[in-house]
């Protein structure tokens, strides 16, 4: 980071992966809670010599720099104040004759989290908008899952292999097997036989037990709940666009699949083909589609990538795949295990080797679970905006949205003006004027325009009106700040006094994806 990078972000209030402390004589106690949190999330740059006042950074300078850096550093690799050594890469600026000290924080291993402090497990932080959360014990007991050195489809149970198994799902997996290309035929093998070869049984000193991934993928509805009493995933189907919501009216339909993965797969595709807007023929044998047109990839992609990486150990949240005549949504408990750009190619972590790899084996998915591409690639053919990918790590959780809207030259051209990801100084300093009857014949636009003002900073919704050329705060734009919130683009400065005469709204992490996504798209036109 050069000191112009870091005077611009400065200009910006702290978010996710910036924290500024005052820090003139020594370090805060409060610096050690953020080191937690950036660790635990997704790492991020802590700033000394900076002073908060009302959302509004000042920088004052550190008056012991020497000191102040060579205390900070020592702690953080000593391992006195976390229990892990966090080595942070530091840096040194001089602004105005004041000096800045600037750490930046890794994200740890997902071996090593969570990072917490004084020897007390229980004083883990995670990092959430422009602030630092204690992780609540559930979000403890999910790091230390994710820490595991054994992956937990990999365990065995002790379960009795001749009673285990829903044969007509164990019959379908055969056959489906056996007809691949390629694949070594085990077609003269009993059925606990062709398991064990495959892996989905394993031996252990008791004798050979199935393992969670073969109870998960062909266990009979009994067994199956012994091991995870929730649903494999709640798919539904709305007829009013996403937030809406219009009063007494829920979905059209609702399937919650409480049986087997490979049961799922086959509900999931019946109910897929309900609203699929291309007609599609469907093999008898295979219950899947023979033409493969590229809703059907993007929709399929997104679905495996459910079943392969949800965490099937949280028994407290299930995937939801919530279908609107705009988008649908496909929502996961659990983030991408991979580290890095998912969209990058090569192989990636996965969360359930062993469910991946068996859905390789017939064909489910060419990448078993890691299709993002193909999901971006097919579904962007038909016209549709870019598929919108949240990897939530403060909440470990994993979002695919596909938007139904079109993206022709002519509206992204419409568009260009409204969104950008970065701001500059001059920009920021020359507020918008529109008339206001056009955005409120535009609410697309208004929301993007509204997106792009607060990634300047927070603002009150009087603010935000004058800034849009509106006399007063119109109808529309209320509808649309909810809308946002509703959809966790932005957020409150003061969540716990929402009618606060001080609230302010803030753009969330979600929403500068958004904004990022879409002027991506906007480049490739």
């Amino acid at each position: 980071m050069t000191k112009d990078e870091l005077i611009a972000r400065l200009k910006n209030p702290e978010w996710h992966d910036l924290e500024c402390k005052r820090s003139q004589h020594g370090v805060s106690e409060d610096a050690y809670r953020t080191v937690s949190a950036f660790a635990n999330t997704t790492g991020g740059v802590l700033v000394f010599g900076v002073k908060d006042s009302h959302g509004h950074l000042e920088i004052v300078g550190v008056a012991e720099p020497d000191k102040v850096q060579n205390d900070f550093l020592s702690t953080l690799r000593t391992g006195d104040k976390l229990n892990r050594i966090i080595n942070v890469t530091a840096e040194r600026f001089d602004y105005e004759g004041k000096t800045l000290l600037v750490f930046h924080i890794p994200e740890s291993p997902r071996s090593e989290k969570p990072v917490y402090l004084r020897g007390d497990i229980r004083q883990s932080y995670i990092r959430r908008g422009a602030g630092d959360e204690q992780c609540t014990p559930t979000e403890i007991e999910r790091f230390l899952r994710d820490a595991a050195a054994e992956r937990y489809d990999s365990l065995t149970v002790e379960y009795d292999l001749n009673k285990c198994f829903e044969q007509h799902s164990l019959a379908w997996y055969r056959s489906r097997y056996e007809n691949r290309p390629n694949n070594r035929s085990y077609a003269g093998l009993a059925d606990s036989e062709f398991l064990f070869q495959l892996g989905l049984i394993r031996e252990t000193p008791e004798g050979r037990k199935p393992t969670h991934a073969a109870i998960l993928l062909l266990g009979s509805d009994g067994y199956l709940r012994g091991l995870m009493p929730r649903p494999v995933a709640d798919c539904q189907r709305f007829g009013f666009k996403f937030g809406e919501n219009p009063p007494g009216v829920r979905w059209l339909d609702r399937v919650v699949m409480e049986s087997n993965i490979i049961q799922t797969w086959l509900a999931f595709l019946n109910w897929y083909m309900k609203f699929s807007s291309v007609p599609f023929r469907l093999d008898p044998m295979t219950m899947e589609r023979d033409d493969t047109p590229p809703d059907f990839v993007a929709f399929r992609e997104s679905f495996v990538n459910v079943l392969c990486h949800q965490d099937y150990q949280d028994h407290t949240r299930k995937p939801e795949i919530r279908h609107f005549t705009d988008r649908t949504i496909f929502w996961n408990p659990g983030d991408a295990f991979a580290t890095g750009d998912l969209l990058e190619p090569g192989p990636k972590k996965v969360r359930n080797p062993n469910i991946a790899i068996a859905f390789r084996r017939i064909g489910f998915s060419e990448n078993a679970g890691w299709g993002l591409n193909d999901v971006i690639a097919n579904w962007m053919k038909l016209g549709h905006a870019r598929p919108i990918i949240n990897n939530e790590k403060a909440g470990k959780s994993f979002e695919v949205t596909l938007l139904a809207e079109d993206v022709t030259p002519a509206s992204k051209a419409q568009d260009t003006p409204h969104v950008t990801p970065q701001v500059t100084p001059q920009v920021e300093a020359q507020p918008e004027s529109q008339p206001e009857s056009q955005p409120e014949s535009q609410p697309e636009s208004l929301q993007k325009r509204v997106l792009r003002l607060l990634i300047t900073g927070p603002m009150g919704k009087a603010d935000i009106s004058t800034t849009l050329g509106q006399k007063d705060v119109s109808g529309q734009l209320n509808k649309v700040i909810r809308k946002l919130l509703g959809d966790y683009f932005i957020g409150y400065t003061i969540p716990d006094k929402p009618q606060s005469r001080l609230q302010k709204y803030k753009l969330t992490e979600k929403g500068r994806t958004l904004l990022a996504q879409t002027e991506q798209n906007m480049e490739e036109t």
